[in-house]
């Protein structure tokens, strides 16, 4: 080839350029085929189940153990709809009530001698009584209310016991308490007994 060929081709810049410039683009649509590429696989490889995932994944969700038994509450029974039974002692009776009527001190025959005599001992009867007005005694007579007199709803009475029966035999008398006034009369019946002794004589 002569310098003169040469020299000429050099001074034919124009048919080079456009070559070179197609080239240049080429490459770059090469580069950004291939950054395109990476990062779809990257991105991929990251959404994988149970790959890897990038540094904002999510961090695996644990499982709770299952809760335990409740603690079990005790309630108190009930009737259907709710109500709950009150059980309440039985009503007290109306009316005048005696609470007592009985013998306080039990009596004594007499004994002893005709010289030395040892003196009988009374018997002795206390009552109390709620919700009457008074109480009324009978002795030896149960029939006839009050026969012996009437007295507070509360106190006490000396009775002289007869000792008439043969000596070793019981004497026997029976005392009543009736309610009088505030309701129903109520009564208490005591029967009483000593001993007959023999009264000696020097």
């Amino acid at each position: 080839m002569t310098t003169h060929q040469l020299t000429g081709a050099s001074r034919a810049p124009g048919a080079l350029v456009p070559r070179a410039a197609l080239v240049a683009a080429c490459l770059l649509a090469l580069a950004a085929a291939g950054c395109a590429g990476s990062g779809r696989g990257t991105g991929g490889a990251g959404q994988a189940p149970g790959g890897s995932g990038g540094l904002g994944a999510a961090p695996a969700a644990t499982t709770a153990p299952p809760p335990g038994p409740a603690p079990a509450t005790s309630r108190a029974p009930q009737h259907p709809g709710g109500q709950t039974t009150t059980t309440t002692g039985a009503a007290t009776p109306s009316g005048p009530q005696v609470i007592y009527f009985r013998v306080a001190q039990q009596p004594k025959c007499p004994q002893g001698t005709t010289v030395y005599p040892v003196p009988g001992q009374p018997l002795v009867l206390e009552w109390k009584v709620s919700g009457g007005h008074e109480v009324a005694l009978s002795v030896d007579n149960p029939g006839v209310v009050g026969s012996y007199g009437r007295y507070p709803l509360t106190g006490g009475q000396d009775f002289t016991f007869s000792c008439g029966g043969a000596p070793g035999s019981t004497e026997k008398h029976t005392y009543t308490l009736y309610t009088v006034g505030g309701g129903a009369q109520r009564s208490r019946t005591l029967t009483v007994s000593a001993v007959v002794y023999e009264i000696g004589s020097p």
